[in-house]
């Protein structure tokens, strides 16, 4: 009597006991968190849309508002798909790469939607007593802990998936991070005291074509992004078991670089769009700020 034939044992590693950290457990909250997130971004574009009468004089800044929403909604629901298939990842470092490039969507899906939100300031006359100015300051700081949490994340993942030392690459991460920090925090204050010096100057139409060009820019970088990322991450759930054990050292370097640069160029884009209002706005609320 011939004895059965025993299927091969499956390679299971769903990084319970592999590493310190399950992006796979992760995963759950994190795809419920971007579905939710992108469930309020469609909402605002519908009020947006149904509050036509109370925008009138203000089409042009909702306008902006609504480019940088659409941009945001499609990186959001592309992080909640994406990161329930981690959720179904029995490959630990395949999980942590989709994982780690989901994060830089993530990211930038926040940061658009906060810059969106200061343009629906300005749309909804809502900006007295000095509260977009507020608003811009929260968001310019927001967006320096977020390049720091993008540095942990890309040197975290180096350190977890290469066995090769990558000092060099860690500190020039850091440096990298820095200086996106310095840049999202100086430039939108010198562009706000430059456009105080240009205000009453500068024609209307040239003022309302500096501002398309620079939310256009911004919006775009995240699409861009976003389905660079979205085509990155399909790619590593596609690769099969054999290619992960070890993570060659090229993908390894690729994904952490590009999960922190390009995020970061996307959200420094997107941090120069932000709507800003002159002094004179104070008593001219039809008077959107020029920008530098």
């Amino acid at each position: 009597m011939n004895a059965p034939v025993l299927a091969p044992a499956v390679h299971i590693d769903d990084c319970t006991t592999s590493v310190d950290w399950n992006p796979i457990s992760a995963s759950q909250p994190t795809s419920t968190f971007a579905g939710l997130f992108a469930g309020f971004v469609f909402a605002s574009m519908i009020v947006i849309l149904a509050n036509r009468e109370k925008i009138n004089h203000r089409t042009a800044d909702a306008a902006r508002a609504l480019k940088l929403l659409l941009s945001a909604f499609f990186g959001l629901a592309i992080v909640a798909y994406l990161e329930g298939v981690v959720r179904g990842e029995q490959e630990c470092p395949r999980a942590q790469t989709e994982s780690v490039i989901n994060g830089g969507s993530l990211a930038v899906g926040a940061v658009a939607v906060l810059v969106s939100l200061s343009w629906l300031v300005l749309a909804f006359d809502r900006y007295q007593s000095g509260v977009l100015r507020y608003f811009r300051t929260v968001v310019i700081s927001g967006s320096a802990f977020v390049v720091v949490m993008l540095v942990v994340s890309s040197v975290g993942y180096l350190d977890a998936t290469s066995s090769e030392k990558h000092t060099t690459s860690d500190w020039a991460m850091c440096g990298f991070g820095l200086f996106a920090i310095a840049a999202t925090q100086i430039v939108p204050r010198i562009r706000r005291l430059h456009a105080r010096e240009l205000d009453g100057r500068m024609p209307d139409g040239e003022i309302e074509s500096r501002w398309d060009r620079r939310v256009s820019r911004g919006a775009s970088a995240g699409l861009i992004f976003f389905g660079f990322s979205a085509l990155a991450s399909s790619a590593a759930a596609s690769r099969p078991t054999r290619y992960w054990y070890p993570v060659p050292a090229e993908v390894a370097y690729v994904t952490a670089w590009s999960s922190l640069v390009g995020p970061v160029i996307a959200i420094s884009l997107c941090v120069f769009a932000l709507a800003q209002v002159p002094d004179r706005g104070k008593e001219a609320p039809e008077a959107t700020g020029a920008p530098s």
